[in-house]
């Protein structure tokens, strides 16, 4: 019986698997650089941490079942409610916090291209400031990250703030905007016939629609926002002058465009202020990476308001990026040896395969006592640099055979020059 993988999931060997880890590294490394700390937390959650305030399609996306226990559980769809749950549970953490995790999460929605059922998420996270500074260190982070990959000037990130988007929804005669944003969030992902039958759904008249639809179409500079919202008044001034100080702090840390669009809303409800997603300048993608800000996510947990924001980004859209352009690849720094035991000794070859490996390199051993050619077949296939061949000459005078792959040229050389020159 030949059972298949289940649609929607990936397999990962390893060709595939080196250059993951290595962008995947890359990420962590760049928030380590940035003083964001690591955290972890259970693939399982209580279903009712997801039911609190993450919106009703979230809900309806999850692998959830009843445990053995009696509770209802579910594989977790995302980080944020999970880092939340750690960030209350603490009274000792002092704020600012900056935390990141790179989890599996899990999504039962229909695969397409870019999206799976379950993939490998990085999340990053500032807790404790409501100021504009930590908005932009928190895309500026999103930004670094993506050119750290190689992908400078191949994205454009998309700023919106939930709170500008709310009052333009109430002017067009939305008596609860929250509702709508699950919908907007739709707009690049449906037909716009399908997308306006939505909105009269849910109550908005056609002149309404046409208004907001045209909103949404399009894209603006920063400083083209005043005249959008001209007609409402000072008291939005603040909020206006803190997106402009918002978008000039994020073009420092990148060179990347930066637009404002009133189509970013984020589906989640828990967001409460600025939102952003970044796509590929072609497209052709779906978004790379996606966050905002959340403040009144920890009154869920807790009787207090921290400030949080944050973003995500899926490593399936990532790898599309980065195939299309040719950075689907690995830079190994290290050298491969491949190490061979002729001899009658059969620990002689340990003490080289220890010294290769603490010299930060790779060593593999041969298990199979295979021919010469084979063996050196198999090595060469698996992209070694060296072979090293012990046998009871090489043992007798306290040397080794070794053979450089790459140019054929074979030499011997004793056990303690080989060494020294691994240390340099």
């Amino acid at each position: 019986m030949r059972i298949e993988r289940l649609k929607g999931f990936r397999d990962h060997y390893p060709d595939d698997m080196e250059i993951r880890y290595d962008f995947i590294k890359k990420m962590m490394e760049t928030a380590i650089s940035f003083g964001y700390r690591m955290i972890d937390f259970p693939a399982l959650e209580s279903m009712d941490l997801y039911r609190l305030k993450s919106g009703t399609e979230l809900l309806e996306q999850t692998f959830s079942f009843t445990d053995k226990g009696g509770r209802e559980v579910t594989m977790i769809p995302e980080a944020t409610p999970s880092t939340m749950r750690m960030l209350t549970s603490r009274k000792d953490i002092k704020f600012p916090v900056r935390w990141f995790s790179i989890p599996k999460v899990w999504r039962y929605e229909e695969p397409q291209e870019g999206r799976y059922r379950e993939h490998i998420q990085f999340n990053a996270d500032m807790f404790g400031s409501d100021s504009y500074e930590a908005d932009a260190e928190v895309i500026g982070l999103a930004a670094t990250i993506l050119d750290s990959l190689g992908l400078s000037g191949q994205y454009e990130i998309n700023i919106n703030d939930r709170y500008l988007m709310e009052l333009i929804l109430k002017e067009l005669g939305v008596n609860n905007p929250v509702e709508m944003f699950p919908i907007i969030d739709k707009f690049k992902k449906v037909d716009l016939n399908d997308f306006k039958e939505r909105l009269l759904i849910s109550g908005i008249d056609n002149n309404s629609i046409e208004r907001l639809v045209s909103l949404l179409k399009n894209k603006i500079g920063i400083n083209d926002i005043d005249n959008i919202f001209k007609e409402y008044g000072p008291e939005i001034k603040d909020r206006l002058k803190r997106l402009k100080d918002t978008f000039l702090l994020v073009s420092n840390y990148t060179n990347s465009k930066l637009n404002f669009d009133f189509s970013v809303v984020r589906g989640l409800s828990y967001y409460t202020g600025i939102v952003f997603e970044a796509f590929d300048t072609a497209g052709e993608l779906r978004a790379i990476l996606g966050g905002g800000r959340y403040n009144d996510l920890s009154k869920l947990f807790i009787d207090e308001s921290i400030p949080a924001v944050g973003f995500a980004i899926g490593d399936a859209v990532i790898e599309l990026l980065l195939r299309r352009s040719n950075l689907w690849n690995y830079k190994n720094n290290k050298k491969k040896y491949y190490v061979v035991n002729i001899s009658s000794n059969p620990s002689a070859h340990i003490r080289i395969l220890n010294d290769i490996r603490k010299s930060g390199n790779i060593a593999i051993s041969e298990v199979n006592n295979r021919k010469m050619q084979s063996l050196i077949k198999y090595a060469e296939g698996n992209k070694c640099d060296f072979l090293i061949i012990i046998g009871d000459k090489e043992l007798s005078s306290k040397s080794i055979s070794l053979k450089d792959l790459n140019t054929q040229e074979q030499v011997k050389i004793s056990i303690d020059e080989f060494i020294k020159n691994l240390k340099k």
